[in-house]
């Protein structure tokens, strides 16, 4: 179905097209994608203040090839202290290459039963390959729970993290006494100089993992004692931190936050077993890095046939396949062959020397900037990523030591009563955030300027505000099917209604027997052809209007039992055909979400004329229906939670 808009004049609600700092903005990210994926970028401090110059080395090394090579990584089995290296042999004798990148696992230095090692065995091993071999180190660390169940997996033990976080608990004391053994062996690592990709709590957004289950809010804050446990308490200055999330669902909610990740590592296993360049996920973490963080591959089954890497403009910096059989059946030994011997790919024995590589350590702090355009927001709401200014030196690279209180205001004195939120900040490691900065009215021309005392001020460039101001959801509980036919003209008041401001995306939140209803009037930026993704867990339904009447409404995607799970993190996705909208003119949307047991995420993405997607489409891109809502909106957790 093509939807052609009405002639000009016609009664629909028309706004004028935004051609202003909208389509500069667009322009920005447009540039800010090709730069990133081209390699070209100047390689920024890491957050660690103080880093050591290896790490420092290696991280100018990862700047300068980014986007023109990739790196190719293993990950050696995981089974007691890592002591086999079948994947080694396996790589070896298919592909008469070795990987670059060795990643290795604490997993068997947490728990009940975890090794006494005195003598260090796995960091030998990583100190090996980087001194003697010239190659790159990472490591992650499966968990098991600090007390009660010492499992790793959510259904297997039942700690609870937010105790875990809170002092004077049984659980901190076991969080601690972990990190305390974990940093021990990291400890050697640093004494040995070698620089580290430190790749902790991965895969959180997924939940399946105890680091995930209890929310954001406790990992996060388990992301900062970390991170000071390891810097502060055992000075470790070698780490490269990595964010690698598992699931494509409610990242910005997870991301621990420029001050404290250096590089995004996505842990990717297609359920097709695709060897694609998988180039949409890809721009997807360089949006959540705002194109100031690396990006890379950090776990994966089938690695990205790097034939297609260059030419879709796909620039991991690295792969790093899983062990064991995941290795072996979901890439041939031809395959192997074909892409470990790829002009494209960086193998052991093709790395310059890493100990030296020359680097540009940070100088005096001089001046604040905005380390990247601060996002369009909804009127009246929050950014899915906060507003950061960064503390740097005459060279542009960020100063992490020192403290700073920065401020906010926007650039015209008569608009200053429109800024609401935290406005004064100050620095952590380099990087001050305001997570809650609000502006009620809309706008195409707003600036924020960042003064401090003792540096040069800083205007950000041009953002929006509006035209919209979110989209309306309404829940109901006591929903026992199915059957989304229930919620289009439902008999019931909802049990909660709420603004959702950043973007049409829940995360996932477990509940059963509930469905919900999201409406509100769609603002297209470009005049073309459309197309819209749906995912949700159960059934759901997205449709919309050729015009602002909500009683022509047409459904144009529906996730249903029959929609096949696509990709991981098992996620229902249905695709739209062709949508033909105009710009500025306004479109009834309304989403339909039954869930009888399970999660209640949702996301819709669209891809705009010009071949931008927006992953999930912003929340100020919607204008609210009439009569418009409060911004106090009622919590998400009132949905009937699962025990």
């Amino acid at each position: 179905m093509n939807f052609h808009p009405k002639p000009a004049g016609a009664p629909d609600g028309k706004l004028p097209a935004r051609t202003g700092a909208a389509g500069r903005t667009l322009l920005l990210w447009v540039l800010l994608l090709a730069a990133s994926t081209g390699g070209a970028r100047a390689v920024d401090t890491l957050v660690t203040p103080g880093a050591s110059p290896e790490a420092q080395s290696l991280l100018a090394y990862f700047s300068d090839i980014y986007g023109r090579k990739i790196i190719s990584g293993q990950q050696d089995g995981w089974r007691g202290t890592n002591d086999g290296s079948f994947e080694l042999a396996y790589l070896t004798s298919a592909t008469g290459r070795l990987p670059a990148l060795l990643a290795l696992d604490f997993s068997a230095y947490t728990g009940p039963s975890a090794p006494r090692d005195a003598h260090h065995r796995l960091a030998q091993q990583a100190i090996d390959w980087y001194a003697n071999r010239n190659g790159i180190v990472a490591f992650c660390c499966h968990w098991r729970a600090p007390t009660g169940d010492r499992a790793f997996y959510t259904k297997e033990t039942k700690f609870d993290l937010a105790r875990g976080v809170t002092e004077g608990t049984p659980e901190y004391a076991g969080l601690m006494h972990d990190l305390d053994a974990i940093a021990g062996e990291l400890e050697v690592l640093r004494d040995a100089h070698v620089p580290v990709l430190w790749r902790p709590l991965h895969e959180v957004n997924g939940r399946w993992f105890w680091w995930g289950a209890s929310g954001p809010a406790p990992y996060k804050k388990l992301w900062r004692l970390m991170f000071e446990n390891f810097t502060v308490k055992h000075r470790l200055n070698n780490l490269i931190w990595v964010f690698s999330p598992g699931a494509e669902t409610d990242l910005a909610d997870w991301y621990p936050g420029d001050e404290y990740v250096d590089l995004i590592g996505q842990d990717f296993y297609p359920m097709d077993g695709s060897h694609g360049a998988v180039k949409d996920v890809f721009d997807e973490l360089v949006a959540l890095g705002h194109g100031n963080k690396l990006v890379a591959l950090s776990e994966n089954g089938p690695i990205p046939d790097p034939a297609r890497l260059a030419g879709e403009k796909a620039g991991w910096l690295f792969f790093t396949t899983w062990s064991g059989r995941v290795l072996t059946s979901s890439n041939t030994r031809e395959q192997l062959h074909r892409y470990f011997n790829d002009p494209y790919v960086l193998n052991l024995g093709d790395l310059p020397g890493l100990t030296n590589y020359p680097f540009a350590p940070a100088g005096p702090a001089v001046n604040l900037e905005f380390p990247a355009p601060p996002d369009p927001v909804a009127v009246g709401g929050l950014r899915r990523l906060p507003v950061t200014v960064a503390v740097q030196d005459e060279k542009g690279r960020t100063v992490r030591t020192g403290n700073y209180p920065v401020t906010l205001a926007l650039d015209v004195p008569d608009r200053s009563g429109l800024l609401s939120g935290t406005v004064t900040a100050t620095t952590v490691n380099g990087i001050a955030t305001f997570p809650d900065l609000r502006i009620s009215r809309a706008g195409d021309e707003y600036r924020l300027v960042a003064t401090a005392a003792g540096l040069r001020s800083a205007t950000s460039p041009e953002f929006q505000v509006g035209p919209g101001a979110g989209i309306t959801r309404e829940w109901w509980t006591g929903v026992h099917d199915d059957n989304l036919s229930l919620l289009e003209h439902p008999a019931t008041p909802p049990a909660g209604t709420e603004i959702v401001s950043q973007a049409l995306e829940m995360p996932v939140l477990q509940a059963t027997n509930f469905g919900a209803r999201y409406r509100g009037f769609l603002i297209p930026p470009i005049t073309g052809s459309y197309k819209f993704w749906i995912a949700s867990e159960d059934v759901s339904r997205l449709m919309i209007s050729p015009d602002s009447n909500p009683a022509h409404l047409a459904a144009i995607a529906a996730v249903t039992s029959r929609t096949p799970y696509s990709k991981w993190p098992h996620t229902h996705e249905a695709e739209s055909f062709p949508v033909n909208l105009e710009a500025g003119r306004r479109y009834y949307l309304e989403v339909l979400q039954a869930q009888a047991s399970g999660s209640t995420q949702l996301a819709v993405r669209w891809r705009l004329p010009n071949g931008v997607e927006e992953r999930p489409i912003p929340g100020w891109r919607f204008a609210l229906p009439e009569p418009q809502l409060s911004l106090n909106s009622h919590p998400l957790t009132t949905i009937n939670p699962v025990p």
